[in-house]
């Protein structure tokens, strides 16, 4: 089968989710022999089309003028822009890439951010179009508050309509595009995001990496994920004094970056939690899986998430999990079995979270041992490349009863 897909991002160029999850489903459906071509928006401007396992991948510039750092957010109507251009030049690539080549049997576009370029597309190539809701802005806002959010979320719900099927990554989505864009149950398939454990870093890396922000008899609570308002680190750090009042040689490490983070190292610093909180900014998959394996547990407070793939990526490298008990999350984690679920938004319950898996060695080995046995039996991309491939089918069967 011939699939284009459309992503925003796209590895080695990672913001948040999305660019992993488009990558270990383009990967696999490759491993059965499905032809992918992946043309994606980048910050680093065109590039020529190259190949990357198996993955015929097209970078397209997202604007010639610079709206923001952060891609996702923060950029008001500049950010809108920004869309817009990088839709242009992923429209105009495709038509490039496409010319004299067979036709492709599925367009699959990932999130509103390539609803423009997705819906020429469909139309001028008469190609069906699959669509992969990875979020909501109404999820993402608690509801729809400025003309801003309220475009995207009209963006959202038109994209949706132009698709054959819409795919999502829990149950909790699926609800929510029903209650939100009225979208008939029958046309959504639910299909969780999968994870690729990769290689263990070496031991002496990951003793390094651990030194670097912490000592030898410290404990470590690990955080990795866009610093964002609804990922919830603002609750961490509500929670770190009551850990550190029993646990005073506690370490909170924070990987990441977003438009959030000058706020939570303002907190920081004002809850004089300097000594304790180490902002480690962006860092690489190595130093990220280094910290996984370094740290005692790993916390994801999330206000709002649909699905959470970090989760996925702490468990199957056999890291304890705290998770908010909200949204995708609180179907990935089984409380006292995988992992340790909070309420969401609670500092309190989410200190009593990491206390409870910090202070009980056998409690954490024993959810450090079933988390990853969960994960790879039931998250392994290669099962969720066959239900998307699933979905693919019975799209080119539909669509080939009915004339455009």
């Amino acid at each position: 089968m011939r699939v284009l897909m459309l992503s925003y991002e796209y590895p080695p160029e990672v913001v948040g989710g999305l660019g992993a999850a488009v990558a270990g489903l383009a990967r696999s459906l490759v491993k059965q022999k499905d032809e992918i071509h992946v043309v994606c928006a980048s910050s680093g401007g065109d590039a020529a089309s190259s190949v990357q396992d198996g993955v015929k991948v097209s970078r397209v510039a997202r604007s010639t003028i610079q709206a923001t750092a952060d891609p996702y957010g923060g950029g008001g109507g500049s950010f809108l822009h920004t869309v817009m251009e990088a839709n242009f030049g992923l429209t105009s690539r495709t038509v490039l890439e496409v010319r004299g080549r067979p036709r492709y049997d599925v367009l699959h576009a990932h999130d509103w951010l390539v609803a423009f370029a997705a819906k020429s597309l469909k139309h001028a190539l008469h190609v069906p179009l699959v669509v992969t809701v990875h979020s909501t802005e109404y999820g993402r806002n608690r509801g729809i508050h400025s003309d801003l959010q309220k475009y995207i979320h009209e963006v959202e719900w038109m994209i949706t309509f132009e698709a054959w099927r819409v795919i999502c990554c829990s149950h909790y989505m699926a609800d929510e595009l029903k209650r939100i864009f009225s979208l008939p149950a029958d046309k959504i398939d639910v299909i969780p995001n999968g994870v690729d454990p990769g290689a263990s870093p070496d031991p002496q890396f990951i003793r390094d990496t651990r030194l670097r922000y912490a000592r030898p008899e410290d404990r470590v609570v690990f955080y990795v994920g866009r610093l964002v308002y609804e990922k919830g680190v603002h609750v961490l750090l509500d929670a770190a004094p009551q850990v550190l009042a029993e646990m005073p040689n506690t370490r909170f490490v924070i990987a990441g970056d977003g438009y959030y983070a000058s706020v939570l190292r303002g907190k920081a610093e004002s809850m004089g939690l300097g000594g304790a909180v180490r902002f480690a900014g962006r860092i690489s998959d190595q130093e990220r899986d280094a910290l996984y394996a370094a740290a005692d547990v790993a916390v994801f407070p999330s206000l709002y998430e649909p699905f959470g793939i970090v989760a996925l990526e702490a468990m199957v490298r056999g890291t304890p999990v705290v998770a908010s008990d909200t949204g995708g999350l609180a179907e990935v984690v089984r409380h006292d079995e995988t992992g340790v679920k909070v309420y969401s938004g609670s500092a309190d319950s989410l200190a009593w979270g990491i206390k409870r898996v910090l202070s009980d060695p056998g409690f954490r080995s024993f959810i450090s041992q079933r988390g990853r046995e969960e994960v790879l039996s039931r998250y392994a991309w290669d099962s969720v490349a066959s239900s998307t491939r699933s979905v693919y089918q019975r799209v080119v069967d539909e669509s080939s009863h009915v004339s455009w």
